[in-house]
């Protein structure tokens, strides 16, 4: 009997890098409307929430300009590029990021990807 294995193409995954989070295609899809997305860590439960942002919100200033990261979106994924917060996220890991892989999971009540950094 065979057991079927999971596979990628329709799971949203996010690879994390020492500079950025890249989704792929299945994320990225999630957030392909926005240009601009705000981060939030949750140190407790080894989260990080993607939620975007749209124009209108931006125009209405309903967000704070200085919470918002550029997705610069390319064929088959999206990028966010930050050090800073992969340095944060690398030392809620305690682990240096070299392309980790962890799942992620779309919250639509909260219009939020969240990566779960405990599953990878």
């Amino acid at each position: 009997m065979f057991t079927w294995v999971k596979g990628n193409a329709y799971t949203p995954v996010a690879t994390l890098y020492a500079n950025n989070i890249t989704l792929n295609q299945a994320a990225a899809a999630l957030v392909q409307d926005a240009r601009w997305v705000m981060l939030g860590l949750d140190h407790d439960n080894k989260r990080v929430a993607i939620r975007p942002v749209s124009k209108q919100e931006i125009d209405r200033k309903q967000v704070m300009l200085q919470q918002l990261h550029k997705v610069s979106l390319g064929k088959g994924y999206a990028r966010i590029s930050n050090k800073q917060v992969m340095e944060e996220i690398a030392g809620m890991l305690k682990q240096s990021l070299n392309g980790d892989k962890f799942e992620a999971v779309y919250d639509e009540a909260s219009n939020l990807l969240v990566i779960e950094l405990m599953k990878q």
